[in-house]
C-alpha cells in the first residue's frame, strides 16, 4: 500500500458539498449548506482525491445538460455523483434515515416509524454508493465514508473489494445498547459497520455505547480501541470534530464589513447584555426548552427585565417531514408568547431569526454577544459552541453548554447544564451573567487556545493517518489468519485418498449454539448425513464433543457407524458399540474426588446466584458453568473472575479450569481434544486425509496435535491455529453435503 500522502482519499458522504437544480432547460449548482468540505477539500487537493456522493437533485431528468454539467464538476472539483431516483431518496432520506435512524442515534426512540419498503430504499442506495465507489476505486485508495446515511456500506465495500482500506466516521452519537438493539435491521447496520477497517466517534462515552451494542447485540467483545475478528481488526477511537477557526477568527479581526456590523449590533444592543443561541429546527436541538427556560429567567428575575435579550436564529430544516412543521409551529407559537408576556414599548425580550444568515452576519453576532447559549437535548458534537469560542480571542464572553452534546467532554470550562432541568438551566445562566470579568476571560481563553489547537485539519489528518496505519494492520493480519476454505480443493482431495478421518466438533461447528446445551439435539438430515459419510468406503467419522456420553449414546445410538468421544475425549466409543472406555479422574467412589467435587460445586454455586439466568451442567469428567442466557457483559465479566478463583484452587490438583463459548469448563488436564489421535492409533487405519473442524477454544488442541497437510477448519471469525476457516456451521454442513455427493462443487470457496 503506498505511503504518506501517495494514497488518495476518497471521500464518501450522503450529499456532496454542491447541490445540482434544474431551473426550467437550464442546469445549474448551489453549495450546499455544511461545514465537511472545509476539512475534506485541503485533503482531496493533497492526496488527488475524490468526493462521492449525491446531488441533491431529486427532478429524476437525465439528459445531456445535466451530464455535461456533471462532467464539468468531476474535471474541476473532482465530485463524482451518485444518482438516487425520486422514490429511493423519499425511503432512504426521507424515510430510514430521518425516521429511524436519527431518531434512534439521538436517543428519541419514541419518534422511530419503521417501514419494510424504506429499509429496502435504505439498502438499495447503499447499494448505488457502492457501485460507483467500486467504479473509481484504485489500489491503494483510502476509503473514508461518512455519517448514518451509509452504515451498511462499509461491508458492501469489503465484500466487493476485499483489500479495499474503508474508514468510517460518525457524525451523530451513537445511544446505548438498550435503545439501539430496539431498531429492526440492528444486526445488518452493525455488521455493515465492521466492514470498516476503522470507525471513529466524536466521543469515548459513543464509542462504549457501539462496544456495548456489538457485544449485547452481535456477542463480539472488544477492547477499548479495537475489535477483533479473527481474520482481521477493527480499530476504533474517539476523535472529535474541529472548525476552521480562522475563517471565524479572520473574520472579526480584518474584514470591513464585519467590523461595521459588529458596531451596528453594539449600538442597537447598546443598553442589553445579548444571550446568542443558533440552532437548525430540529427536535434535539431543545429550542423549546431554551424557550421556556428563557420565560422562567425572566419570570423569577424580574430585574433582567429590560436589561437582555435572547437572538435566537432558527434555521428551516426538513420541513417534508410532519413532526418538523409542528416543531417550526410551536416555536413560533412560544417566541409569540414569551414577546407579547414580557415585551415593553422599549424591549422585546427575543429576536427570532427563522432563517439562515450569511456567515459574516452570524461571526458578528457571536463577537458582540456576551453569552452564547447552546443546549441541545442530545448532539453528536455541536459546532456552535466552537464557533463562538473562536470570534472571543478577548476572551470576553461565557458559554452555556449542554452536558449531553458531545462537546461537552471537551470543554470543561462551558458551564454545563441539563437542558431538561429548567429551573437549573436558568440559575446557571444567571450565575454565567453575574461572573466577574476575571473568571470570563480565566475561561474562555482556556476554550479558545483549545479550539484553536484542535482544529479541523487536524482532525481530518489524524482520521487519515488512523485509517493507513489500521489498513497496513490488516493487510500485515492477513497473511497470519486462516483463509477462507478452497471447497473445490478439499473435495477433489477427499476424493483421491485412499483413507479418509473426519474429525468434528458438534456445538457451533455442526448444529448453531441453543441457549440451553439440551434444545441443541440433532435434525435428522444431520444424523443421515454423518452416516451417509461414515458408510462410505475407508472413511473413518468421529464425533469429538464436550457433550456427555448420556447424550451423545441417546442422540447416536448403539448402531450408528460413528466414532463418539464424549467430555472432550475423556470417554471415547466405537462404531456400533454400547461400551465406552473411560479413565475418568473425577470417580465417584473416591472420597478424596468427591470432596474436590463439592468444593468445586459450592464455587459454581456461588457464581450462578451472582449471575441470574446461569446454570451448571454437571458431566462424569467435568463441570460447566454456563452463562449463555444472562446478561453478556457482566457474565462475561464473572467468568473471568470465576477462572481466576478456580486457577488459584486448583493450582496442585490435576484439574483446570477452561474458559470456553460462554461457559466455565472444570476438567482434567488429559481431557482435551487433542490427545484423541493417540487414542485412535491402532485403532483405524493410516489416514492420508485429514479434515478436522471446530469453533471454540476446545478444537485448538486438536488443530496443534495434527499434522500440517490436515485441512483444519475454523468455525467463526476468531482467531485460530487452524489453516481454514468457515462463517457457520451452514457451511459446514454444505461441506459435508458435498463430500457425501462424492463430487466437487462448482463454487472455489465459501465466503462471508
Amino acid at each position: 500500500m503506498p505511503n504518506g500522502d501517495a494514497s488518495r482519499v476518497v471521500v464518501v458522504s450522503n450529499r456532496l458539498p454542491i447541490t445540482i437544480k434544474r431551473a426550467g432547460q437550464v442546469w445549474r449548482t448551489e453549495q450546499s449548506p455544511g461545514g465537511l468540505a472545509t476539512a475534506m477539500n485541503p485533503i482531496l487537493k493533497r492526496t488527488g482525491g475524490i468526493w462521492i456522493g449525491w446531488s441533491g437533485d431529486t427532478s429524476g431528468v437525465q439528459d445531456g445538460r445535466r451530464r455535461a454539467l456533471l462532467d464539468r464538476i468531476r474535471e474541476k472539483d473532482s465530485y463524482i455523483t451518485v444518482d438516487l431516483p425520486p422514490e429511493i431518496v423519499t425511503g432512504f432520506y426521507d424515510g430510514l434515515s430521518n425516521q429511524v435512524l436519527w431518531p434512534v442515534l439521538h436517543h428519541f426512540s419514541y419518534l422511530m416509524k419503521f417501514r419494510p419498503s424504506e429499509w429496502a430504499a435504505y439498502v438499495e442506495a447503499n447499494k448505488r454508493f457502492r457501485d460507483v465507489v467500486v467504479e473509481n476505486l484504485k489500489p491503494g485508495d483510502l476509503v473514508w465514508v461518512h455519517d448514518y446515511q451509509l452504515m451498511l456500506l462499509p461491508r458492501m465495500l469489503r465484500e466487493a473489494v476485499p483489500d479495499a482500506n474503508i474508514g468510517f466516521f460518525l457524525h451523530v452519537p451513537f445511544p446505548s445498547s438498550a435503545v439501539f438493539r430496539i431498531v429492526p435491521r440492528r444486526v445488518e447496520l452493525l455488521e455493515g459497520l465492521l466492514g470498516a477497517d476503522y470507525i471513529a466517534f466524536h466521543t469515548h462515552s459513543y464509542l462504549q455505547h457501539f462496544r456495548n451494542s456489538l457485544l449485547r447485540i452481535l456477542g463480539l467483545g472488544s477492547s477499548m480501541d479495537r475489535v477483533d475478528l479473527g481474520q482481521r481488526t477493527v480499530a476504533l477511537e474517539a476523535l472529535p470534530i474541529g472548525i476552521a477557526p480562522d475563517e471565524f477568527t479572520g473574520l472579526v479581526r480584518n474584514d470591513p464589513e464585519v467590523s461595521a456590523r459588529i458596531q451596528e449590533l453594539r449600538t442597537r444592543f447598546a443598553d442589553l447584555r445579548v444571550l446568542v443561541a443558533v440552532d437548525r429546527i430540529d427536535y434535539t436541538k431543545g429550542i423549546p426548552e431554551r424557550l421556556r427556560t428563557y420565560r422562567r429567567l425572566l419570570e423569577e428575575t424580574p430585574e433582567l427585565r429590560g436589561k437582555i435579550v435572547l437572538v435566537q436564529v432558527a434555521v428551516p430544516s426538513r420541513e417534508r417531514i410532519p413532526m418538523y412543521g409542528q416543531l417550526r409551529k410551536e416555536v413560533d407559537e412560544l417566541v409569540g408568547k414569551i414577546n407579547g408576556e414580557f415585551s415593553s414599548a422599549e424591549w422585546t425580550p427575543i429576536v427570532y431569526l427563522r432563517r439562515g444568515i450569511p456567515r459574516n452576519e452570524l461571526v458578528a453576532l457571536y463577537a458582540v454577544a456576551d453569552l452564547a447559549w447552546v443546549a441541545p437535548l442530545r448532539d453528536g458534537l455541536n459546532l456552535v459552541c466552537k464557533e463562538y469560542v473562536a470570534c472571543k480571542q478577548g476572551g470576553d464572553g461565557a458559554l452555556i453548554l449542554s452536558e449531553l452534546a458531545g462537546a461537552a467532554s471537551e470543554m470543561g470550562e462551558a458551564f454545563l447544564v441539563n437542558p431538561f432541568d429548567e429551573e437549573q438551566t436558568a440559575a446557571t445562566v444567571r450565575l454565567a451573567l453575574q461572573l466577574s470579568p476575571d473568571e470570563r476571560r480565566q475561561r474562555m481563553m482556556a476554550l479558545h487556545r483549545r479550539v484553536l489547537r484542535n482544529n479541523v485539519f487536524a482532525w481530518g489528518d489524524r482520521f487519515v493517518e488512523s485509517l493507513r496505519k489500521a489498513s497496513a494492520l490488516r493487510e500485515e493480519r492477513t497473511g497470519n489468519q486462516p483463509q477462507w476454505l478452497p471447497v473445490q480443493a478439499v473435495c477433489q482431495s477427499f476424493q483421491s485418498a485412499h483413507q479418509r478421518l473426519l474429525l468434528l466438533d458438534y456445538d457451533g461447528t455442526l448444529v448453531p449454539y441453543a441457549t440451553r446445551p439440551e434444545d441443541a439435539n440433532p435434525p435428522r438430515s444431520l444424523l443421515e448425513l454423518l452416516e451417509s459419510l461414515a458408510s462410505q468406503e475407508n472413511t473413518t467419522v468421529v464425533l469429538i464433543s464436550g457433550r456427555s456420553r448420556a447424550d451423545l449414546g441417546m442422540w447416536f445410538g448403539s448402531d450408528s457407524k460413528l466414532w463418539l468421544a464424549a467430555e472432550h475425549g475423556a470417554m471415547l466409543r466405537s462404531p456400533q458399540s454400547n461400551d465406552w472406555q473411560t479413565h475418568t479422574i473425577l470417580q465417584p467412589n473416591n472420597p478424596q474426588s468427591n470432596e474436590r467435587r463439592h468444593r468445586i460445586l459450592s464455587v459454581l454455586e456461588h457464581f450462578t446466584d451472582r449471575t441470574p439466568g446461569s446454570f451448571i451442567e454437571e458431566k462424569e469428567c467435568s463441570l460447566v458453568w454456563h452463562y449463555r442466557m444472562s446478561d453478556p457483559e457482566f457474565g462475561e465479566w464473572l467468568a473471568h473472575e470465576l477462572v481466576a478463583n478456580l486457577d488459584q484452587m486448583l493450582a496442585d490438583t490435576e484439574l483446570r479450569a477452561v474458559h470456553g463459548h460462554k461457559s466455565v469448563e472444570i476438567r482434567p488436564l488429559w481431557a482435551h481434544k487433542g490427545q484423541i489421535l493417540s487414542r485412535l492409533e491402532g485403532r483405524i487405519p493410516v489416514p492420508d486425509f485429514i479434515l478436522a473442524a471446530g469453533d471454540d477454544r476446545t478444537d485448538e488442541d486438536l488443530f496443534a496435535e495434527l499434522p500440517t497437510s490436515a485441512w483444519t477448519i475454523h468455525i467463526g471469525s476468531s482467531q485460530s491455529r487452524a489453516r481454514y476457516r468457515l462463517h457457520s456451521s451452514y457451511q459446514m454442513v454444505q461441506l459435508l453435503q458435498s463430500l457425501s455427493l462424492k463430487k466437487t462443487v462448482g463454487s472455489r470457496q465459501f465466503r462471508v
